[in-house]
């Protein structure tokens, strides 16, 4: 699990990557806000499940039951959303297992881990046109560049 500093200094990221990519679609820029909070405490839970909250699994319940499948922007482009959905999860899901594995799968992992950031440039498509995306898509390179291991 990531330190506060470590949190604070993603989060700002987010939020100013999240704010591109909405383009000032109030819907979509919520959208987006809820996929981070749901993937920050599924990834807390993976990465230390005694260490997550009771009232942080049923946010985590709301937001996958209620607050995305009731969202405007996640209604009007549902089935675009979903598919990368069910992408995202799988390879999240891939890159748990392959973190266990020998260097090469390792560096699989280490890619697949953030395959929820292709959210971004997805809406930003969706918002604001295939400039936008391409623009969005190199700023998450920058943005969310690692080392192998962190």
């Amino acid at each position: 699990m990531s330190s506060l500093e470590e949190r604070h200094q993603n989060d700002l990221k987010v939020d100013f990557i999240i704010e591109e990519a909405a383009g000032g679609n109030q819907a979509a820029f919520e959208y987006l806000h809820l996929m981070a909070s749901a993937a920050r405490i599924v990834d807390d839970i993976q990465d230390e499940p005694e260490e997550c909250p009771k009232q942080k699994l049923m946010e985590l319940i709301e937001y996958l039951f209620i607050s995305i499948p009731g969202n405007g922007f996640y209604r009007a482009n549902e089935k675009m959303l979903f598919a990368q959905h069910l992408v995202l999860w799988n390879a999240w899901q891939a890159s748990n297992i392959l973190e266990k594995g020998d260097s090469i799968d390792q560096i699989y992992a280490h890619v697949l881990r953030d395959y929820i950031n292709e959210l971004l440039p997805l809406v930003a498509f969706l918002t604001q046109g295939q400039c936008k995306m391409k623009e969005i898509n190199l700023l998450i390179r920058k943005l969310f560049k690692k080392e192998i291991g962190e």
